[in-house]
């Protein structure tokens, strides 16, 4: 009997194993999922109106961002106050504020991509949210991202559908989308969904103008999922 019980709990201890080994494969996804429901507070209207009423000088220079934005026709692609957004788990694990007015002199490196969205990616999947936008060279070191990423240049938005969704469909959409807008488009198109593994991204995909591309879950065009689908 000691024996069956040894092999019981070796069986156990290799099934605890291989989940953990998965969570950890993982993490940034399922800590994004997770995170649906539980960011809210974090990053949420309300906590941007709170954070906005801290500084009288923040809601000044949001104020001119607004004017600047409709000045360009495209203050109705999003709601602006979630251009200010940093990313809602980044801000997080670096212990930073969830929301971040850009500099005045880069506020015109976002108009393509808005125009995209708007243009572009709106009528293929609907309304969508901006989760992540500008990122100080600070956040961006703590985030571990790319020393030219875009988002130092608030130039690109990391998104999600609003309501939000994933899956297959999303990413078919998308990658559809990107062919038809072509190169003239200048779209940056970040699908990321794996398909052998499936979708773990909650949902996520990136968009910028700087240049007509798309990669998938290792940042890499070859793991683009566009092209890829039967």
């Amino acid at each position: 009997m000691k024996i069956v019980r040894l092999i019981v709990r070796l069986a156990l201890l290799a099934i605890l194993a291989l989940i953990a080994l998965f969570a950890w494969e993982h993490r940034e996804a399922l800590v994004d999922r997770l995170s649906i429901p539980l960011a809210a507070p974090f990053d949420s209207r309300a906590a941007f109106d709170r954070w906005l009423g801290e500084e009288p000088a923040r809601a000044e220079r949001f104020a001119s961002f607004r004017d600047f934005l409709a000045e360009e026709g495209v203050a109705e692609v999003v709601e602006p106050w979630q251009l200010m957004r940093v990313d809602a788990y980044i801000a997080r694990r670096c212990e930073a504020e969830p929301f971040a007015i850009p500099p005045e002199e880069v506020w015109p490196n976002v108009l393509p991509a808005l125009r995209l969205v708007r243009n572009e990616v709106i009528p293929a999947v609907g309304p969508v949210q901006v989760l992540s936008s500008y990122r100080t060279p600070e956040l961006n070191i703590c985030a571990g991202g790319a020393g030219r990423s875009n988002h130092l240049q608030f130039s690109a938005l990391d998104m999600a559908t609003a309501p939000r969704r994933g899956g297959e469909t999303l990413y078919r959409d998308l990658c559809a989308m990107h062919e038809a807008a072509g190169p003239s488009s200048r779209m940056g198109l970040g699908a990321y969904y794996d398909l052998s593994e499936g979708d773990y991204s909650g949902g996520r995909f990136h968009i910028d103008g700087e240049g007509y591309r798309s990669w998938g879950r290792s940042y890499s065009s070859g793991s683009s999922p566009c092209g890829r689908f039967d």
